[in-house]
């Protein structure tokens, strides 16, 4: 399996708000952190760039698990581009709510 690949299933898997333990993908989150903190600098160059990626994303469930990675990275940068882009969405609201949502997330998990 693929990097890119392993990656996306972190993503997928477990299901976000399958489970009272995954509510708001808290397992997610963990999951991504734990996986780029075991790789090597250019994996986790490679993973850093997915992740940023899908920051960007219109899927509300991977933006917002991508920011809170990235707000637990400390990548304020790349978390400001993401909320940018969500601000010009006609439902940014949601979007925007959900961010900070990821990012309290985040502040638990940050390693």
């Amino acid at each position: 399996m693929s990097l890119e690949d392993e990656i996306s299933e972190l993503y997928e898997e477990p299901g976000i708000g399958a489970s009272n333990i995954n509510t708001y993908g808290e397992e997610n989150i963990r999951s991504l952190l734990e996986k780029y903190n075991g790789l090597n600098d250019s994996d986790s160059e490679t993973m850093l760039n997915l992740v940023k990626d899908f920051s960007l994303s219109e899927d509300l469930a991977s933006s917002f698990v991508s920011v809170a990675v990235l707000h637990a990275l400390g990548k304020s940068e790349d978390v400001q581009e993401a909320e940018n882009v969500a601000k010009k969405r006609s439902d940014s609201d949601l979007f925007l709510n959900h961010f900070e949502i990821g990012k309290s997330i985040a502040d638990y998990f940050a390693l």
